[in-house]
């Protein structure tokens, strides 16, 4: 009968050492996770960081007139009196 009761006391101790590393492994797992996201948060934030637009201390933006680029390429380029003769083509 002791041997048996050894048997089982030493299966009751390598089970709770077991439960004990799964615990320990969650713990650090769940710690990582955490650092993971501190992480991904920081360059995330970083990274929103530098498209704020405008910053202070620097010129305001020169308006290049953007929204009729298409009209005044068509107006330069491919209309009959064009602002570039042939010579500035090459052919």
């Amino acid at each position: 009968m002791s041997d048996m009761s050894s048997v089982l006391e030493s299966q009751e101790r390598e089970t709770r050492e077991r439960r004990r590393r799964r615990a320990e492994g969650k713990r650090v797992q769940r710690e990582l996770d955490q650092q993971v996201v501190i992480a991904v948060a920081f360059l995330d934030e970083e990274n929103q960081g530098r498209r704020r637009g405008s910053q202070v201390g620097r010129g305001p933006n020169v308006d290049r007139h953007r929204h009729s680029r298409g009209k005044n390429l068509l107006e330069d380029y491919f209309i009959p009196t064009s602002l570039h003769s042939d010579v500035h083509f090459r052919g």
